[in-house]
């Protein structure tokens, strides 16, 4: 699965997840580790230990 950057996605690398949109989840932005891959998602782990999928393509890699 690639980034909105076309990057490839790992697990462990750290993504900054958008504003959510309506069928999300998640109620912030967010920074977080990549804990795996779910169908067409990625499973996003935040700072307060939850996991979101979120789709690949609007997730950005930034390895900080």
């Amino acid at each position: 699965m690639k980034d909105k950057n076309e990057i490839v996605i790992e697990i462990g690398d750290t993504v900054q997840a958008p504003e959510p949109n309506d069928s999300d989840t998640y109620l912030y932005e967010f920074t977080g580790a990549v804990q795996g891959f779910h169908d067409k998602f990625v499973t996003v782990r935040d700072g307060e230990d939850e996991c979101f999928d979120i789709e690949p393509e609007r997730l950005e890699i930034t390895n900080e």
